[in-house]
């Protein structure tokens, strides 16, 4: 490789890791020297000098390097741009939670997109309806942990407030999955002393922290109902498969544009309740606790009003 192009490829390289998070000079040799490209410190203040003359504001600040500006542009065109600052600006007033920081990511986002598409988009806002429906809000840390907790299979303990029982203590869970249903996230993990797995309204869960002890997470989704579902082509485009409350379900598309989604829920109750929202445009073909209780359902409702 000549030394032009490995000063370009080194280059480039740089911007890379640097956009994704802040690091050492170490860091960046160590990196470099991982890609074929052995150089010193020297050489790589003259490539970060090089990517700040063309623009890109990087900073060294407790002895990493940050990329804080960027001269390159997202390219949303105008539609694209209004469509996603009206929603994320709509939701920023009215989140009392994670309100501050999508007012954060919208003005992030501001500096990083065409200016042909800002003024698309300025020109005439869309006000979306979209409202919190959890009271109290739900805590992000919280989330966060419960998220990590479930990626990791790691066994949780979290400080619970039941309403049920109204009273608020302290339980050690196995989380199997974080769904959001009815306009509310909802954990489901197993509980030992329940030996089942049990749903948990997320914004009632005032703590969570993350224990050392891991658990066998594929013994609990053995435990969870098969969901299959026709979805109509309106259906399957506004919603995609998020009408099946699992991020591995699947789906197969149907020469009318269609989809048929398949995989698990965590709780029949609530998933009966959003494919009857969709009407005509869903069809149950399974599994058979879902189906049963999709017919039961429909039959108790036409009741009330025959």
């Amino acid at each position: 490789m000549s030394e032009r192009m490995g000063a370009t490829r080194g280059t480039l390289i740089l911007l890379r890791v640097l956009a994704e998070k802040p690091m050492t000079q170490r860091q960046l040799l160590d990196l470099l020297h991982d890609s074929g490209i052995d150089r010193n410190e020297r050489s790589l203040r003259r490539w970060l000098e090089t990517l700040r003359d063309a623009g890109f504001e990087i900073e060294r600040r407790n002895g990493r390097y940050e990329l804080r500006g960027s001269p390159v542009r997202i390219a949303l065109d105008g539609y694209e741009t209004l469509a996603t600052l009206s929603v994320l600006e709509s939701l920023a007033i009215r989140e009392p939670v994670y309100g501050k920081y999508l007012d954060s990511a919208v003005a992030k986002l501001r500096e990083a997109l065409p200016v042909e598409s800002l003024k698309f988009a300025d020109g005439g806002r869309i006000e979306f309806a979209l409202d919190s429906a959890s009271d109290p809000p739900e805590d992000p840390e919280v989330m966060n942990t419960l998220r990590r907790a479930t990626h990791q299979s790691r066994r949780t303990e979290i400080l619970y407030h039941s309403l049920r029982s109204d009273t608020v203590r302290r339980r050690t869970v196995e989380p199997v999955r974080v769904s959001y249903a009815q306009r509310a996230h909802r954990l489901y993990a197993y509980e030992s002393s329940e030996g089942r797995v049990t749903e948990f309204r997320v914004n009632r869960i005032l703590e969570a922290r993350m224990l050392p002890e891991k658990f066998a997470r594929e013994a609990h989704r053995r435990s969870l109902d098969e969901v299959r579902v026709r979805l109509s082509e309106k259906a399957f485009t506004a919603l995609g498969k998020t009408v099946v409350p699992d991020d591995d379900a699947t789906i197969e598309q149907t020469d009318d544009g269609g989809a048929i989604v398949t995989g698990t829920t965590p709780s029949v109750f609530w998933t009966v309740r959003d494919i009857a929202a969709l009407g005509p445009e869903a069809e149950v073909l399974g599994g058979p606790k879902l189906k049963q209780e999709f017919l039961s359902f429909l039959k108790e409702t036409s009741e009330k009003y025959s």
